[in-house]
C-alpha cells in the first residue's frame, strides 16, 4: 500500500495510489527516525496529493489508510463515518495488555485457513477507503513569520483487484471514485477553499502480468518479488515464527531506524495488503506484541460496525491504530487519528483522518464478484 515528502513524491509517481495510502509510510512520521536511507524490504503505495501553490514551497500533507479485514462471503461495510468525526471511545478505559491481546487474538487465529485459488480461478481484493486529500503553502524565506496555510479533504474510492492462480498471468485492477471530496478542515472556509483535483490514476481498468499495472513506473516492479508485500511471493518467503517474523520487521525498517513507530506501521501495512494467509496472522500478531511501547488503546467500533480492542502506538502527530475482535481474534481494522499537535494545524486532535474496508474472496472469472 513511500512517504510523501517531496523527494519520495516523484517515485513510482505514474503508479501513484493515493490509498495505499499503505502508498504508504508517512515522511512526517518517519521524520524523527533515519530520513536517509530507503526502504528496499518494503514498498509502500500509498501517496498523497499535494497541489502546487505559486511562489511557496509545497509542505506535503502526508497519507495513511485504516483497513478493515472482512471474511469472504460477508458484506461489505458502508463508511458512514462524518469526515470530522473523532475516535470513539469506551467511557472506562480498558484494563489489559497488549501483549495480551494480541497473543489472545493469535490463539484464537490457530487452524485458520483461506479458501484456495484454484487453476483459473482468480483471488479478489477489494478495498473500499477514505483518503487524506489536500494542499499546504510553506513558509517563504521571505517572510518566516507567516503561518503555513492550506486545507484537507476526505476521498472515497474503492480498489478491486483479480490475482490469478498463477500470479505471473495478467492480473486486473479496477478503481473507483464513489463520492465528491468531504471537507476535513483548512485555515480558509470551505467555500474560499479549491478542493484538490481527481486524478486520472484514481480511476480505471489496468492489467499487467503480475500486477505491474504502470508498466513505466521507476523503479521497475519484479515479479516475484519476495520484498514487496503486494505480492505472494512476500508471504512465501516470510518466516512463520514470531522471533523470526521480528527479526524480519526490523530488517524490513533498518533504514528508518527500526523504531517502534515504523515497525508497528510496517506490521499494520502487510495486514492491510490482504495478502497475507490465515495461518501466518496469528504468529504476525505474536511479533507485532514484541514491539515496545504497543499498548491497549481504548474500545472502538470499526467501519462495519463491529466492535473490537484498539491497539496503537501514540505519537505527537499522530496515532495509527490496529483493531480486533476480542472474541474471534479477527482483524478487524485499523485507523489514523491525529494526536495532540497534529501535522496539519487545522484538524482537530483526535479526529479519524483515514480509514478503510477490505473484503477478499475467490472468484471463477476476471472481473467477476463474490456472489455473482
Amino acid at each position: 500500500m513511500n512517504e510523501l515528502d517531496q523527494a519520495l513524491d516523484q517515485l513510482n509517481r505514474e503508479a501513484r495510489d493515493s490509498y495505499s495510502s499503505l502508498s504508504d509510510a508517512r515522511a512526517k512520521l518517519m521524520a524523527a527516525v533515519d530520513a536517509e536511507a530507503a526502504l528496499p524490504q518494503l514498498k509502500p503505495r500509498r501517496r498523497r496529493l499535494v497541489l502546487p501553490v505559486a511562489a511557496a514551497a509545497a509542505a506535503v500533507l502526508a497519507v495513511t489508510a485504516v483497513v478493515v479485514q472482512v471474511r469472504s462471503g460477508e458484506p461489505a461495510p458502508q463508511a458512514q463515518v462524518p469526515p470530522s468525526s473523532e475516535a470513539p471511545s469506551s467511557e472506562a478505559p480498558v484494563a489489559l495488555v497488549a501483549a495480551e491481546v494480541l497473543n489472545k487474538a493469535a490463539d484464537l487465529t490457530v487452524g485458520a485457513v483461506d479458501q484456495p485459488v484454484g487453476p483459473g480461478q482468480f483471488r479478489y481484493i477489494n478495498k473500499h477507503v477514505w483518503n487524506t486529500r489536500g494542499q499546504s503553502t510553506g513558509v517563504s524565506v521571505d517572510a518566516p513569520d507567516q503561518t503555513i496555510k492550506g486545507s484537507t479533504y476526505l476521498l472515497e474510492l474503492r480498489y478491486q483487484t483479480w490475482i490469478p492462480a498463477d500470479e505471473k498471468q495478467v492480473w486486473l485492477e479496477r478503481r473507483e471514485v464513489l463520492g465528491p471530496l468531504k471537507w476535513l478542515g483548512g485555515t480558509s472556509p470551505e467555500s474560499e477553499t479549491t478542493p484538490p483535483p481527481i486524478m486520472d490514476t484514481d480511476k480505471g481498468d489496468r492489467q499487467g502480468p503480475c500486477g505491474d499495472f504502470f508498466p513505466k513506473a521507476k523503479p521497475k516492479k519484479v515479479c516475484g518479488d519476495a520484498t514487496d508485500s503486494a505480492q505472494p511471493a512476500f508471504y512465501r518467503n516470510l518466516p512463520n515464527d514470531p522471533d523470526k517474523m521480528f527479526a524480519r520487521l526490523k530488517e524490513m525498517t533498518k533504514g528508518r531506524g527500526s523504531t517502534p513507530s515504523a515497525m508497528f506501521y510496517f506490521g499494520l501495512q502487510v495486514l492491510e495488503d490482504g495478502l497475507m494467509p490465515a495461518e501466518q496472522r496469528g504468529n504476525w500478531y505474536r511479533a507485532l506484541a514484541k514491539i515496545d511501547g504497543v499498548k491497549v488503546v481504548e474500545n472502538a467500533v470499526n467501519l462495519d460496525g463491529r466492535t473490537g480492542i484498539a491497539l496503537g502506538i501514540d505519537g505527537e502527530h499522530e496515532r495509527r491504530d490496529l483493531i480486533i475482535d476480542p472474541k474471534t481474534g479477527a482483524f478487524i481494522g485499523a485507523r489514523s487519528v491525529a494526536g495532540e499537535h497534529p501535522y496539519e494545524a487545522w484538524i482537530k486532535p483526535g479526529t479519524v483522518t483515514e480509514f478503510s474496508a477490505v473484503t477478499t474472496g475467490v472468484v471463477g472469472t476476471i472481473g467477476q464478484t463474490p456472489g455473482n
